[in-house]
């Protein structure tokens, strides 16, 4: 099986960060996929914009590099693109373009199987048309953005969601909420079915012993969305409870400063640690020196970070959105508060820094779970066996059609015959 895995983001050698919950995904399938290529379009930034934080990722990326030597290959394949939302069609062009180019050049030395696009925008829709021209079955993961975002709200670009969720051979959204969302809007014409990104166990696992310092971990964009600013509310009322917790937080913050003023506004900052991003494993280690996981956003998919929390061993106090409650039991592996709640918040973060018997039992039952749910081994078989199902199911209805025709175009003939007889 030759798997082609279409994405807008994806880690680099330089760039460890971009999309590392689709490499972990892809590192696991390299294990049980004979050749995976992953395809990441990545917009043109001229050279002398590379000082440019917004461009200099972009200008430093490498056009290829070999993930899993023989086996998993990631092309970075430049294309034009409008500032924005502009000029979609264009950009809609130029994807199809690159994804059915990559299709072509590997059509006699090892043809692509199946295609697996992450994301319903540009990415899903530009796989689904390559995979039509080359009647090859076509995959789309949903992760959250592009449903709560462009789908939900109708704005430009949702109709690339829209598409991507009928033609699919295959949709598997990433919660059930996600799921319930799509489907209230479009019948797909493929099966659907949900399926969670899941944990690398072998990196994220729990420390031996409960944290010494009562740290609660943020991990994630600093904006709004995430409940950046409803976590600093609520923090001011640990603080008046627990004076010595701290809070780090891992991730770029998007509120250009506005964060950590209000930090100090409250006068809490001094309890704050920002540490910007990291690569997983080092997100892995300054989780085992947590003692919770916090994430109180407005909208989710299923949040990979709280997974890995769990994977670690640690309570999570988290918000009822998107996918976070079918991952997170109330009161068995953490505690869930309603959207922009910040009393309950406040409160659930204070009642379990100060009790270390509860952090314990649930920190173990977060790690079984995560044991039994979230291993991303489990998920990458499961992709494997509907890998095979749609190739099978793909092969066979071309294989019927084929029959039909072969029947329709000889008996045809034999009433040709007849007539002239």
């Amino acid at each position: 099986m030759h798997l082609l895995v279409v994405a807008i983001s994806f880690p680099s050698p330089g760039n460890p960060y971009s999309g590392s919950f689709i490499s972990q995904q892809v590192q696991a399938l390299a294990e049980r996929v004979e050749r995976i290529t992953v395809l990441c379009p990545v917009p043109w930034a001229p050279q002398f914009l590379s000082w440019h934080r917004r461009f200099g990722a972009k200008s430093a990326l490498p056009l290829r590099y070999q993930m899993v030597d023989g086996r998993c290959e990631v092309l970075f394949p430049r294309y034009l693109k409008a500032p924005g939302a502009h000029f979609l069609s264009w950009t809609k062009a130029q994807w199809c373009r690159l994804i059915d180019r990559t299709i072509a050049e590997y059509s006699i030395i090892s043809p692509v199987s199946i295609i697996h696009a992450h994301g319903g925008s540009v990415s899903g829709w530009g796989a689904l048309q390559a995979a039509k021209r080359h009647k090859i079955p076509c995959v789309v993961t949903y992760h959250g953005s592009e449903v709560h975002t462009m789908f939900a709200y109708r704005r430009k670009g949702w109709k690339l969601c829209h598409d991507s969720f009928r033609e699919a051979d295959l949709n598997l959204p990433v919660s059930r909420a996600l799921e319930s969302i799509l489907k209230s809007r479009v019948k797909p014409n493929g099966r659907c079915e949900t399926l969670l990104l899941g944990v690398d166990r072998g990196r994220f696992f729990p420390a031996d012993k409960l944290a010494p310092e009562p740290r609660v971990l943020f991990v994630g964009r600093v904006e709004e969305a995430k409940g950046a600013f409803d976590l600093l509310l609520a923090w001011s009322r640990v603080l008046a409870r627990s004076p010595a917790a701290r809070l780090t937080i891992v991730g770029l913050d998007c509120t250009a400063g506005r964060f950590m003023q209000q930090a100090q506004s409250l006068g809490i900052a001094d309890s704050i640690q920002i540490l910007g991003a990291l690569p997983s494993q080092r997100v892995a280690e300054v989780m085992r020196s947590s003692r919770l996981f916090c994430l109180p956003s407005h909208r989710e998919g299923t949040p990979v970070s709280v997974m890995e929390a769990l994977s670690c061993g640690l309570p999570v106090v988290a918000t009822r959105v998107g996918g976070i409650p079918d991952v997170v039991q109330h009161g068995s592996t953490g505690l869930l508060v309603n959207k922009g709640d910040i009393d309950d918040l406040g409160e659930s973060l204070a009642r379990l820094l100060g009790d270390h018997s509860a952090c314990m039992r649930m920190g173990r039952m977060a790690q079984d779970y995560a044991a039994s749910h979230l291993d991303i081994r489990q998920t990458a078989d499961r992709l494997v066996e509907l890998y095979h199902e749609v190739i099978n199911m793909r092969a066979g209805s071309q294989g019927a059609n084929a029959s039909r025709s072969t029947g329709s175009s000889c008996t045809d003939k034999s009433v040709e015959r007849s007539s002239v007889a």
